[in-house]
């Protein structure tokens, strides 16, 4: 079998397209330098077998429901790849067949491509449940959101399983994010509501951030279409 073209990739697979292994899209990601020497510690961190069991089997969601039964795709994530943080990027979006330069905006938009940042700032009743780094000193508020897509995860079961790897690992970060923009993408939304369906790229998007009701999350589209209209990664000193 011929190898691979190696080259971006610029658009969607179709709906329901399976997501290339790990070896699969690691062989079609370019080399390219590191601009967030700050993450090395998490772009080098691949999950071992028993981190991942936990996420796709351990925590449920109030529904009952662990990581894989929520979204089938979640099957598919492994975090299992390390390299420059735009290298990782690169990666999950082969994988997921997303056009890799909307990853890049997102993570743009997210996190300035950083896995230290914290966001979604919030008033719980048991901090102590989120990791040392969400939490505020002398106050009952944590950051729920961490990673380079910043991934919100609760203990109520809000992206159930995703913590402590959405801030271990710089892949297994973006390879979920992959997995949760496909759900939609790939019309596997059962509840999601007026106006859903396949292939709704932008739409899909916008899901990461607030997928009801469907296709409102306009302001962060925007957004996101803003930094990738100007290259924001590509630009001096990002």
């Amino acid at each position: 079998m011929d190898a691979p073209p190696v080259g971006p990739i610029t658009a969607w697979r179709p709906p329901g397209a399976r997501p290339l292994t790990d070896d699969e899209a690691a062989r079609r990601v370019r080399p390219t330098p590191e601009n967030r020497p700050d993450n090395a510690d998490e772009n080098r961190h691949r999950p071992t077998a028993t981190e991942i069991d936990a996420f796709r089997h351990g925590q449920r969601d109030p529904y009952g429901r662990t990581a894989v039964r929520y979204n089938p795709l979640a099957a598919f994530v492994t975090g299992g790849f390390s390299g420059t943080t735009d290298e990782i990027l690169q990666w999950s979006a082969h994988k997921w067949g997303v056009p890799e330069d909307i990853l890049r905006a997102v993570a743009v938009n997210e996190a300035g491509w950083r896995m230290s940042q914290l966001g979604n700032r919030a008033r719980v009743p048991n901090p102590g449940s989120y990791p040392p780094q969400s939490r505020i000193a002398g106050t009952s508020d944590v950051y729920q959101s961490l990673g380079i897509t910043q991934i919100k995860w609760t203990p109520e079961g809000l992206h159930p399983g995703t913590e402590p790897l959405r801030w271990k690992s710089t892949a297994f970060n973006a390879d979920y994010w992959g997995a949760v923009v496909r759900y939609y993408f790939d019309g596997l939304c059962g509840w999601c509501g007026a106006g859903y369906g396949a292939g709704q790229g932008w739409a899909s998007i916008g899901a990461w951030y607030s997928p009801s009701p469907w296709n409102a999350a306009a302001t962060y589209v925007t957004h996101v279409k803003a930094h990738l209209a100007l290259r924001t990664w590509a630009q001096p000193g990002f």
